[in-house]
């Protein structure tokens, strides 16, 4: 029932080899193992919806994959790519686990093209020059008739402009291309093409074409036909199921399945411009298809001629419907392109199509001056105003349901499920189990107040109960206070000072916006020195899930205001409009599980403590608050609270603070 084994480095053997690990035992005196029976009992009396309810500790990922090892193919997807990297590193390096005729588990984690490096020109593989990747515009025909002009399989004079250009012409340059596509396909211009097929979730048989190997961004495909267990981050695993060529699987386990459940509340954006120019690098053989992409650009011409500009308005009463409609009747126009945006329209309207009734669009026309300027004032110009659709539904039952009949069983994990009510009532769940692993949070929180806290609503902002100065200087005393090494979740960028606001005020100790933003650009650098403490204090609007830094990584945790979601979304204006009663729920229970992931990325393991400091009493106070939110800090379950009153070093908080002994001297210049 139970398999998990370390594997042992210095054996000799090609075989995985190790010692065998028992199944962590849990406060309720469960185990692993007892967890992986009880959803096998349950989809075998024909559950195809069962939620696992476990804290951060509970060994998640272990559970999953031993699930797995029952089945012939799995899917397991987490939200973001840590997570991904960790089941690579755990259980494909350091750990192994073996099926029930006791060979390993086949585990295939597939990542996007930045991950890779390309063989063709030794650059990522995202690059926009490849033969596989540029662009069919004319800005690009110089380009493009190099490489023409490299493949032997096309007569050069056939070519003259962009448009006359298919990838099928340009791609094979490159000897390690390897297009996914239907398998009966038998495409002019591919020699010697090994078609490795497997079945997807649309009833489809697919192959991946695959010449020389060598790509490991192709290459990592084959595992669609061969490996027991595909890791995929949230958004290709959706990507892939919207577009039909998710490979079909016995069982798909949704890790962090609270966040993907949100995510069927996320704006899809269309770009008008930018379709547009798609759709003019389209020249399909078919009448019919020119008739489409014809259609298509006297809909986006009309627009970007004349723009409706709206905020809020439903798709069925605008010429979006149509965009959608058309995109859903002729879903191949750019099958030879599958970098070609119009592609994704198709994977939006996929995405609503069944909702086509039910959502809402905004249209906007955005500025081509960059309000946002970088750390030393640059601004950027953009040659035009794009016109943004945003697209969103707020029947998130409908696209649940359709997820639930696209796959045999689903697994759903996390440590923050949504309440029951939320299950029921937004989400149109009636039939679903709920088993409970290990549901007492390890650790100790101890509440640390100075005195100056202050309810950091936006009504209070609004009336000048609280100042933008107060609190900055609150924020700033808390940090100078804070034992290191300190994490800081920064819940919106303006919760930090402007460069303009922290020359002013002459604060010590915060990062500013400006600061925040381009750390953040250049991606996981920050998080990846302070978890190897070789920083003392990190700053981030990123850490709210999948990154531990547990023992002495983090000693004090900082939350700049109470996570509550961004209402000026559009999702959460039409759900408020809408559906009054139904939005106050979710709203309430997004934010008891923002607060207790925010919280745990301190506390994974029992002897774990952390401090927990905010400018804002809301976080503070949590339990003390009125009814609705008394069950926020009672849902972390198991966590002792300690509270200690500080007094404020001055009853003049509105000065700035600076450490006295700074955790590290150098922070100020390597930093900040």
């Amino acid at each position: 029932m139970w398999s998990l084994c370390k594997k042992d480095v210095n054996s000799d053997s090609i075989l995985d080899q190790g010692e065998c690990l028992e199944p962590l035992k849990f406060s309720n005196n469960k185990t692993q193992a007892d967890i992986v029976q009880e959803v096998l009992t349950e989809i075998n009396n024909g559950n195809k919806l069962i939620f696992i309810h476990g804290v951060c500790g509970t060994g998640k990922s272990a559970i999953a994959l031993n699930l797995a090892r029952h089945f012939k193919k799995t899917s397991i997807v987490v939200p973001i790519k840590s997570l991904q990297e960790q089941y690579e590193t755990d259980y494909t390096q350091k750990k192994f686990i073996l099926k029930k005729d006791k060979s390993p588990l086949k585990i295939a984690v597939i990542k996007g093209r930045n991950n890779f490096r390309c063989p063709f020109n030794g650059e990522k593989a995202d690059d926009p020059e490849l033969p596989c990747t540029i662009e069919l515009k004319e800005k690009n025909t110089p380009q493009l008739l190099q490489y023409i002009s490299q493949n032997p399989d096309v007569k050069n004079e056939e070519f003259s402009t962009a448009s006359d250009i298919k990838r099928m012409n340009i791609a094979p340059v490159c000897p390690y291309w390897a297009p996914i596509m239907p398998a009966e396909i038998n495409p002019k211009g591919l020699s010697e093409v090994k078609k490795i097929k497997y079945e997807t979730i649309s009833g489809k048989q697919y192959a991946l074409f695959q010449r020389k190997k060598g790509c490991p961004c192709t290459d990592q495909y084959e595992a669609y036909a061969n490996a027991d267990v595909l890791i995929f981050n949230s958004m290709k695993y959706q990507i892939e199921t919207q577009i039909g060529r998710k490979p079909k699987t016995d069982l798909d386990i949704i890790d962090e399945c609270d966040e993907f459940l949100d995510s069927f509340s996320s704006e899809r954006k269309i770009n008008i411009n930018r379709l547009a120019s798609a759709l003019t690098s389209l020249t399909p053989k078919d009448q019919d298809k020119r008739t489409a992409v014809k259609n298509l650009l006297k809909i986006c011409n009309d627009i970007l001629f004349n723009p409706p500009i709206t905020d809020i308005k439903r798709l069925d009463k605008s010429p979006i419907l149509q965009i959608l409609e058309t995109a859903l009747q002729n879903p191949n126009l750019a099958e030879d392109e599958e970098l070609n945006y119009y592609n994704t329209i198709v994977e939006i309207a996929r995405s609503f199509e069944n909702l086509l009734d039910e959502s809402y669009i905004s249209i906007e026309q955005q500025e081509d001056y960059q309000s946002q300027s970088g750390l030393f004032g640059q601004t950027s110009r953009n040659k035009e105003n794009p016109i943004i659709i945003t697209i969103v539904s707020i029947n998130l039952a409908q696209k649940l349901s359709e997820l639930i009949e696209q796959n045999n069983v689903l697994v759903m994990m996390s440590g923050t499920l949504h309440s029951e009510q939320v299950l029921k009532e937004i989400f149109g769940l009636k039939d679903f189990k709920i088993i409970q692993a290990e549901s007492k949070n390890p650790g100790t929180v101890h509440i640390k107040k100075t005195g100056t806290e202050l309810n950091c609503s936006f009504s209070n902002f609004k009336n000048n109960t609280i100042t933008r100065s107060r609190y900055l200087k609150i924020l700033d005393m808390q940090l100078s206070r804070a034992t290191p090494p300190t994490l800081v979740h920064v819940s919106a960028f303006s919760d930090l000072p402007s460069e303009e606001e922290n020359s002013k005020l002459m604060l010590d100790n915060i990062i500013t916006q400006e600061r925040l933003r381009e750390i953040q650009k250049k991606g996981n650098s920050a998080i990846d020195e302070f978890a190897a403490k070789q920083e003392d204090i990190l700053f981030t609007t990123k850490c709210s899930r999948g990154i531990d830094f547990a023992g002495d990584k983090c000693n004090s945790i900082i939350i700049t205001k109470f996570p509550y979601p961004n209402i000026q979304s559009l999702f959460w204006k039409i759900l408020k409009q809408e559906q009054p009663d139904k939005f106050m729920q979710f709203y309430l229970d997004k934010a008891r599980r923002e607060l207790i992931q925010k919280v745990s990325r301190g506390v994974r393991f029992k002897g774990d403590k952390v401090d927990l400091w905010s400018p804002d009493s809301r976080v503070l106070n949590a339990k003390l608050l009125s009814n609705s939110f008394h069950t926020l800090f009672f849902s972390l379950p198991g966590i002792k609270i300690k509270i200690n009153s500080l007094k404020p070093r001055s009853r003049n908080y509105l000065v700035p603070w600076t450490r006295k002994t700074p955790p590290s001297s150098s922070k100020s210049d390597s930093s900040f």
